[in-house]
């Protein structure tokens, strides 16, 4: 049969001294495809072949279950073993058949890795659109061609868009969390719900800032830990297919202080040590199954002693890290870096939940291209088995389809260079643009400042308008963009792929113009003695907001605005317009310095005429822990009207309304009137975001106007938190 086959189908061919193999023939299949028509992947392995060699070459492999005499690709599953890891695979040429072997999913990844290396497609996105397929008469590979592929990480989690597509997951063997998981995540609210609980059992509940509350669970009391193995058995019945199942704290602090928990922190230096021995304890009821825990927020150091069951993976969160080095040697991932360690020294198996994404404005320029190789390599190094690597989710954030299609070839394979890997995309993806879009990357990347503090998950585009997102780099950012539309006009899906692009600049463009107000760069312009729009202003925001919604656009940061709440916002900028304010006259002076963790526009925010809006971080200034005292001296007195402020709501950044709030003036700097007194003697639970305003009329002449406002001594019951203390924040002080 091999001289038979040698004869009439392999067409072999000698080009360069090496033997091709040809498996279409101008429009005509020498091979078929067999393999086990009773295996649901296998079939869909065989699916996947046939679709995109039909696609490319206009033709498909018939399927057969049985040997005969014709060469085959033969796909086969192979257990998870030593030699063949969960979801690796191996594709080769024996006796003139292609083999594609594979583990767990690893056939089905195997056959994608047909699509890429013998068709040559590429999916660069999500939705076919975005999938490129070369039309081929033929299909030849190598004789000796020969790949074997296993995972680097046992857990491949690519948290952007791509996630909605399942193509795409298998095309790069990815993971989705609810393939894998049973319970992912912050579950102990999913255990003991407090709605249904916490009224009959508060003891099932931790014992926090001297009462029961429904914060975390109380993992001494034994009920508690009852119902847990209850639950779990239930949920496993239910969901017979899942891998991990999580036990861990819900979002927040919290932890048990009650007698018996405490035994367990203080001898394993904080809750990591009752939540371990939490964990292990439910483990050891199901040694057949494997559990995952976070450590996170009070529970992210590792335990003293205790060690944590073999059937336990801990999932270590680097959120306190910024983005500008990779992790392996950012300074502010130096405690990450220690933890993992301990961790390590502790479990046998450890998951790390990495962020990539600024997850206050998914669109606004992120420059973590260059460290992406970087960060995958340490963690493999240290041993760390499953990574989630997180970006905006289904949201649309800055460089989505670059960041994801790096990572995806990186967690199978961390020696692959990601400077060729984003020459590859950006050539592909882009066509004609690639070089400018290639240039962009770059121009961001250089422009970044020395601090590591330079690219925060948390920041916001003004954090960095005089450096990396200043005017001038903006400026040279858009040239370089619209050199990219000019290459690409004529193709609509090039043109639409390069303005999501142009969208991230527009974004910041705005932010920032709210920042500057009726200075330069700001919203307003002064003309014949009148404030107006800026035109530019009102048509990038048109633009952005109709592009935004076209392209997908639904959230412009996590759980924030859509692109027409966006411009609902707007609407209500551009119709308040700029007031004059006679505070700026003054010479003002402060008793108590405001918060230089937000600095805005220092001590001018307070009379630049520029309100803020519900941001907090930006054009308020903060004080906490201590009073916000201000006098406003003007050196003669003058007819004033009326005196305004505006204090910001926030519970969620421990920003409250002021305990206290007085208003005086004086004509003569000497006698002093009262103006407005007002006191709040508790703060009522209320997460909603808001201004409030405080008035007071004055209808006299001024010398001197002070401003008072005493926060309140402590948290909240409700919002309280070890290491936060109130803040109260103002944005301007109107004197009309």
């Amino acid at each position: 049969m091999w001289k038979y086959m040698l004869c009439l189908l392999f067409v072999a061919t000698i080009a360069q001294g090496k033997e091709r193999i040809t498996l279409v023939n101008e429009g005509v299949p020498n091979y078929v495809i067999r393999t086990d028509q009773n295996n649901s992947t296998l079939l869909k392995a065989a699916a996947v072949i046939n679709e995109f060699t039909k696609l490319s070459t206009g033709t498909a492999f018939d399927l057969q279950a049985k040997d005969q005499d014709r060469p085959a690709i033969i796909l086969e599953q192979v257990s998870i073993d030593k030699t063949y890891p969960e979801d690796s695979y191996s594709i080769q040429f024996i006796g003139g058949n292609m083999y594609i072997k594979g583990s767990g999913k690893g056939t089905l990844y195997g056959a994608y890795r047909y699509v890429r290396d013998v068709i040559g497609a590429r999916k660069w996105y999500t939705g076919r659109e975005n999938t490129f397929i070369p039309k081929l008469s033929s299909l030849v590979v190598d004789a000796d061609y020969h790949i074997f592929a296993k995972p680097n990480f046992q857990f491949r989690e690519v948290y952007f868009p791509v996630e909605l597509d399942q193509e795409y997951l298998d095309w790069y063997g990815l993971h989705n969390l609810e393939e894998k998981w049973g319970d992912w995540g912050h579950t102990f609210n999913k255990i003991l719900p407090p709605s249904i609980y916490f009224k009959e059992h508060p003891e099932y509940y931790s014992l926090y800032h001297g009462k029961r509350q429904a914060i975390q669970l109380c993992l001494s009391n034994e009920a508690v830990f009852e119902h847990t193995v209850a639950y779990f058995r239930q949920k496993m019945l239910e969901n017979p297919q899942a891998k991990y199942w999580s036990i861990a704290p819900n979002d927040d602090i919290g932890s048990c202080t009650c007698d018996d928990c405490q035994a367990i922190d203080k001898r394993e230096g904080g809750p990591q040590g009752s939540l371990i021995h939490f964990v292990n304890r439910v483990a050891a009821k199901f040694p057949d199954k494997e559990f995952t825990t976070l450590a996170y927020l009070q529970t992210a150091n590792a335990p003293t002693h205790l060690r944590v069951a073999d059937n336990v993976s801990v999932i270590l969160s680097n959120i306190d890290a910024f983005r500008k080095a990779d992790i392996g040697n950012e300074p502010s991932a130096a405690t990450f870096r220690r933890q993992l360690r301990d961790w390590k020294s502790k479990a046998a198996h450890v998951f790390v939940w990495d962020y990539l994404t600024q997850f206050t404005n998914y669109l606004a320029p992120f420059p973590i291209q260059g460290t992406l190789q970087k960060n995958l390599d340490y963690l493999k190094r240290q041993g760390v088995e499953g990574v989630f690597l997180q970006g905006g989710g289904a949201n649309y954030s800055d460089m989505a389809e670059l960041n994801a299609y790096i990572l995806a070839h990186l967690v199978w394979n961390d020696t692959i260079s990601e400077d060729q890997l984003t020459d590859e995309f950006v050539n592909g993806y882009y066509g004609k643009a690639g070089s400018s879009i290639k240039a962009y990357l770059n121009a961001r990347r250089n422009a970044l400042p020395a601090p590591s503090s330079a690219l925060s998950i948390y920041g916001n585009p003004i954090d960095n308008r005089n450096d990396y997102l200043s005017p001038e780099k903006m400026e040279h950012y858009s040239t370089l963009l619209e050199k990219a539309e000019v290459l690409s006009e004529g193709n609509p899906l090039m043109e639409q792929r390069i303005r999501r692009l142009g969208l991230g600049l527009d974004y910041t463009y705005l932010q920032q113009a709210r920042f500057y107000g009726p200075r330069q760069h700001g919203i307003f312009f002064e003309e014949n003695g009148k404030w107006n729009v800026r035109p530019n202003v009102k048509r990038k925001l048109q633009r952005f907001v109709e592009d935004a919604k076209k392209l997908g656009i639904v959230e412009l940061a996590e759980g924030g605005a859509s692109p027409d709440q966006y411009a609902k916002e707007w609407g209500e900028i551009f119709s308040t317009g700029v007031r004059g304010n006679k505070a700026s006259e003054a010479k003002m002076m402060m008793k108590y310095p405001f918060d230089p963790s937000f600095p805005a526009n220092g001590p001018r925010t307070l009379i630049d005429s520029v309100p803020g809006y519900l941001d907090y971080s930006y054009n308020w200034l903060l004080w906490t822990g201590e009073p916000m005292e201000i006098a406003f001296n003007f050196e003669k007195a003058k007819k004033a009207h009326a005196i305004e402020l505006n204090f910001l709501q926030d519970a969620r950044h421990w920003i409250f309304l002021p305990k206290e709030i007085r208003i005086t003036a004086s004509k003569d700097g000497e006698i002093f009137k009262e103006l407005l007194s007002s006191k709040i003697e508790k703060i009522d639970e209320d997460y909603t975001v808001q201004k409030v305003k405080f008035k007071a009329s004055i209808m006299d002449d001024v010398k001197i106007i002070r401003v008072y406002a005493l926060p309140f001594p402590s948290l909240p019951e409700w919002r309280y938190h070890p290491t936060r203390q109130v803040s109260v924040a103002c944005d301007e002080i109107w004197v009309e």
